[in-house]
């Protein structure tokens, strides 16, 4: 296909889908009191030139139940089976200040309540090409724990919110997108072009429910990130994490669906891989944690390393140190692209797994997956798995491990730093034309490099 005729069908679709967008509601919004919200991204979007600002929402919402028999194919259908149940949530908007900088551009992040409270993974990941490229932010609190506690934290603020119980998730995200489309208030006065939706973790497992059941029907997106979604989809109506349904992607989605792994979100993941094909696309990313050191710096708002983030968390081993962001700056990238453009992003190949095992070279780290240099040209081992928590904490199994290389193995592989900084230039220009980093990823990347003492 040309070019210009996937622009054009790119166009069509949008306008199509934004027909079925009609028959969602638009929820009521308001201005939340003055302050802070929680969790507030202002540490990072302010220096950017971005306003913070946050909304309230209510409206009603349905309860689904399944029909027919869901399948791994994810061609699921549903029906009402509550209808009406009222809710009041909150956005939270981080928009360009200056007008004449906003490209047109919204992300819209089911935030994650892993935790226990609202947070924003897959913002904290790509908040470099986000902010550099002039589009705005949402979070949405989508889900029950979430605003529970928010009010928990400021009972004064977040008192009338009310979420009466996850299953009316998937009818808030669509009416919250619905609002960034019709309520220009919402980004002060800016207008999108394109609203795309986005979710880590637990959301990525509901994002994966809602393409598969409600994208179909609801067209208010126009494009979806599905971030470390493990294999699992979250149930429909019942309370938890995750169902006992492992799907892929609807084949017949639409609009793009872009699914970007870390090594650490591969169990059972043999079972629901599909090709590039159609308007799915996925990346899995060697030498990626779930969560890792940038994740932590983004929530604190200073830098730290492997081994402190581990002594904070109660790590048995120095987490993951791994630029995974580079992968996810330029998933961001290619996705717009994508919507905008009608262009594919760049397939890469998958990791190499065999039994559930991801195979490893001589040195401890992956082979195949998309690959970044810090993999291609290493000075240590990366994994998204074999960390557990001395203290009990699950979430180190989630932060992977980083181990450095010895000196003597450094001298071995790079004999000069000279050789060291033109082996790493020429992968990062390899994965910059691939489009695997972006320009100033790749630009960063080289000048860490060249600082670098190595060997």
């Amino acid at each position: 296909m040309s070019i210009v005729r996937a622009r054009r069908i790119a166009g069509v679709l949008t306008t199509v889908w934004s027909i079925w967008a009609l028959f969602v509601p638009t929820p009521q919004v308001s201005v939340a009191p003055e302050g802070p919200p929680q969790p507030s991204n202002s540490v990072l979007t302010e220096p950017a030139g971005y306003l913070e600002t946050e909304h309230f929402i209510s409206g009603k919402a349905n309860v689904y139940a399944p029909t027919g028999t869901w399948t791994a194919d994810g061609r699921w259908r549903k029906e009402v089976v509550e209808r009406g149940l009222p809710y009041k949530t909150r956005l939270i908007v981080n928009r360009p200040a200056d007008p004449r900088k906003f490209n047109g551009t919204v992300w819209v992040e089911w935030l994650n309540v892993s935790t226990g409270a609202d947070v924003a993974p897959s913002f904290a990941q790509a908040r470099d090409r986000i902010l550099d490229s002039g589009a705005a932010w949402v979070g949405v609190s989508a889900q029950r724990a979430g605003v529970e506690a928010a009010k928990r934290l400021n009972p004064e603020r977040y008192g009338s919110l009310d979420i009466a119980r996850d299953a009316l998730s998937y009818d808030i995200y669509s009416q919250a997108g619905k609002a960034v489309r019709t309520r220009p208030q919402l980004l002060g006065g800016l207008r999108p072009r394109r609203v795309i939706a986005v979710g880590e973790s637990q959301s990525a497992f509901r994002m994966t429910t809602y393409v598969n059941a409600f994208a179909p029907t609801t067209g208010v997106y126009d494009g979806y990130l599905i971030h470390s979604r493990f294999a699992r989809a979250a149930p429909l109506a019942a309370d938890g994490f995750m169902s006992d349904l492992a799907p892929r992607i609807r084949q017949d989605i639409d609009v793009p669906v872009f699914q970007l792994q870390t090594e650490s979100d591969l169990g059972g993941w043999e079972a629901v891989r599909q090709p590039d094909r159609g308007n799915v696309h996925t990346w899995e990313v060697a030498g990626a944690a779930h969560a890792d050191v940038y994740t932590v710096e983004a929530s604190f708002g200073w830098e730290t390393n492997s081994t402190a983030v581990a002594e904070l968390l109660g790590c048995a081993r120095p987490v993951n140190d791994f630029p995974f962001h580079y992968a996810a700056n330029a998933a961001y990238a290619a996705l717009e692209r994508w919507v905008r453009r009608g262009i594919r992003p760049a397939s890469a190949p998958p990791l190499e797994i065999v039994d559930d095992w991801i195979q490893r070279d001589a040195d401890g780290n992956a082979k195949g997956g998309l690959r970044l240099p810090d993999i291609d040209v290493p000075v240590a081992a990366h994994s998204g798995q074999g960390n557990t928590g001395l203290t009990g904490g699950f979430f180190c199994v989630l932060f992977g491990t980083t181990v450095p290389f010895s000196d003597a193995r450094l001298a071995e592989l790079y004999p000069t730093h000279e050789a060291y900084v033109a082996a790493y230039t020429a992968k990062a220009d390899a994965a910059l034309k691939a489009g695997f980093m972006t320009r100033a990823d790749r630009d960063a990347a080289v000048a860490a490099a060249q600082a670098a003492d190595v060997p």
